[in-house]
């Protein structure tokens, strides 16, 4: 049999998986549930790892506990997981705000009493029994090694990345005429790459890809190239200003770069944060300090799009070793995940570069300066903001002119 986890083990696992969609999505189980908590409360059952049949034993194990909870607490309990139609909302703070206007009470009262209904089911689930007699059984070890997922296995489902799929990725090209010589097809010494404009972050892409899937066919275009494949995940690398193919999504998204000159930074522009603008940061002797990462996911007709952007270069590779970077990629998508859930986000921090490394965020560590989430077709809501932090380091100060 599994150990039994500690009491803090499972109590933070309820309070992720809570977040967001909660039970109304029940495959957010397998990212916010604790692999060894999963491994305690589908002890002694039969599924395939990662499977429906997975996802369903644990959702049957939560519920039926939930059921042995006293009225008084069930209610708090069921809300906060999206259990009740009447307070089906996309966010815990959305459905405990809704619970209290029903109760006519602050809902500071809502909160309390959810942690303590929290504490209680905790205790349940360590001591009690699941009793899934409808579910095929097996003995207990074999369970708790079907329930070790990798971190390449979190990686590929957050990216959407399936065997025998196809990734195309559409990079940003450099205007005609700043583009050598070599980058025309007329030319004798012709370099197909050498219109790309953020050629590092493509090839740092397309390397980790192949590591990560090396049964995915990966293709890459500029977006003169590119006319849409329906492929399964599409990459779009380099912000709008050099990428044509990032514009065409500007319309669906919460924000915008203010396009500038030739030379120039084009800094990010949040509406909903009252025209927030965020721009990179240089030293008075013109030496770029940070810049800012940008980092969507969207869904469109059954694609995942993932658009990689930034005000300069810095920044996008910054948003691509954010999200694929071997040692914190997948801890920095498990914290969007929690966050996020399957929704479209978009992620914003900052990047930096001490000569010629590039600093990946550590978003479990230093939280994003703004995150912002929404369900299919459904309205942006900011689910995380420290753009204050930024704001104040920065106090104007402006890219330094020669």
């Amino acid at each position: 049999m599994p150990v039994p986890p500690s009491a803090d083990q499972v109590k933070d696992s309820l309070k992720r998986l809570r977040r967001g969609h909660g039970l109304a999505r029940p495959t957010t189980l397998l990212t916010t549930i604790d692999e060894s908590v999963q491994a305690y409360l589908a002890r002694g059952y039969e599924f395939e790892p990662r499977s429906a049949g997975h996802v369903e034993c644990l959702t049957r194990v939560l519920r039926r506990t939930i059921e042995q909870l006293s009225d008084s607490e069930r209610v708090y309990v069921e809300v906060d997981f999206n259990l009740r139609p009447e307070h089906r909302f996309s966010t815990l703070t959305d459905r405990q705000e809704s619970l209290a206007q029903q109760l006519k009470c602050a809902v500071k009262t809502v909160r309390r009493r959810s942690d303590h209904a929290l504490e209680t089911l905790t205790y349940l689930l360590l001591t009690g029994s699941s009793a899934l007699t409808d579910l095929p059984q097996r003995p207990a070890p074999a369970v708790r090694a079907a329930s070790e997922p990798n971190a390449e296995e979190s990686m590929d489902r957050f990216w959407g990345l399936n065997r025998g799929g196809g990734v195309d990725i559409v990079c940003s090209e450099i205007p005609p005429d700043e583009r050598p010589e070599y980058a025309s097809p007329h030319d004798r010494n012709y370099l197909r790459y050498a219109k790309f404009a953020d050629l590092d972050t493509l090839i740092f892409v397309r390397t980790r890809l192949a590591q990560l899937a090396p049964d995915v066919v990966v293709r890459d275009f500029a977006p003169s190239e590119y006319f849409g494949t329906h492929a399964d995940v599409l990459v779009v690398i380099g912000g709008p200003p050099w990428n044509a193919k990032y514009r065409e999504f500007l319309p669906q998204l919460p924000f915008h770069f203010d396009s500038r000159p030739l030379g120039e930074d084009d800094p990010l522009i949040v509406p909903d944060l009252d025209n927030l603008t965020l721009a990179p940061r240089w030293t008075p002797g013109g030496e770029l300090i940070e810049d800012l990462a940008v980092l969507t996911r969207i869904t469109v007709q059954g694609t995942t799009v993932f658009l990689l952007g930034g005000c300069l270069t810095l920044g996008v590779l910054g948003a691509a070793r954010c999200l694929l970077d071997a040692g914190r990629g997948s801890t920095n998508a498990g914290y969007i995940t929690e966050r996020a859930g399957d929704d479209d986000f978009v992620v914003v921090t900052e990047t930096r570069r001490v000569g010629g490394l590039t600093d990946v965020a550590d978003l479990a560590v230093v939280e994003p300066l703004l995150l912002m989430a929404r369900p299919y077709g459904d309205h942006w809501k900011v689910v995380v903001d420290n753009t204050e932090r930024f704001t104040r380091q920065r106090k104007h100060s402006p890219r330094p002119t020669s």
